[in-house]
């Protein structure tokens, strides 16, 4: 009797493959190969500002156009003064010869218009030519003598409105007004009497240009003071008590 063939083993199955192998392990940030993160751009501090006492004073040339614009400024108010001055002389003297019988006492608003435009506009006119000297003769960097001689004419033009301003007789109704524009013309010619000084003083430039600025530094509120001066006379009382 013929043996039998023997039957084939039977392989084992081959065991599965734990789920965690195709798992990245946890302290692997990133897989293998890839690119590293880019690092975060440097914190640059913003400059700070400079404080407002540090910063540098402007230049000379810089002051010097400050103080021609300003000269400028009351060479246009007083030339103001003066053409409306002359308009109300001009009106006045042809009531003046209108009038049949002359009128022994004015109101106060007559007084103020003959003040303003008969006492105190030509003596501010007599400082326009000096005043335009001193912008073209004096500068900021240098003291010509050119510049002295037409700080003195000034100066004297500036001293004879003062006389003005203290013996005019002014009415109550621009009083206060008056006042403050005699205030900031004595502050003026205080400037330029200080800016002279440094011509006595050794050529002093700094005593030169500390008048300069002080005097400028006033002149700016010459326009005003004369619109102030203006607007009050509006309302004086045009009849005699």
């Amino acid at each position: 009797m013929p043996a039998h063939a023997a039957a084939p083993a039977v392989q084992p199955a081959a065991a599965a493959k734990p789920e965690w192998l195709d798992q990245a392990p946890t302290w692997l940030a990133s897989p293998p190969g890839s690119a590293a993160p880019e690092p975060s751009p440097p914190v640059v501090a913003e400059p700070v500002a400079a404080p407002a006492w540090n910063t540098p004073a402007p230049g000379g040339s810089r002051k010097w156009i400050y103080l021609t614009g300003t000269l400028l400024l009351v060479v246009i108010a007083i030339t103001a003064v003066y053409v409306r001055g002359q308009l109300a002389y001009f009106q006045t003297s042809s009531a003046q010869v209108a009038a049949t019988t002359p009128t022994p006492l004015i109101s106060d608003y007559e007084q103020a218009d003959r003040f303003i435009n008969v006492d105190l506009a030509p003596s501010l006119t007599a400082a326009v030519g000096p005043l335009q000297k001193v912008g073209s003769s004096c500068t900021m960097t240098g003291m010509p003598p050119s510049c002295k001689d037409a700080l003195i004419a000034t100066n004297k033009a500036m001293l004879a409105t003062e006389d003005v301003l203290d013996q005019g007789h002014i009415p109550a109704c621009i009083a206060r007004q008056v006042q403050q524009f005699k205030y900031d013309w004595q502050g003026m010619e205080q400037g330029v009497s200080q800016a002279i000084s440094g011509f006595v003083n050794g050529n002093n430039i700094d005593l030169y240009r500390q008048g300069m600025v002080k005097f400028a530094e006033i002149a700016q509120y010459v326009q005003p003071d004369m619109d102030r001066i203006t607007a009050a006379e509006k309302t004086c009382p045009k009849t005699i008590p």
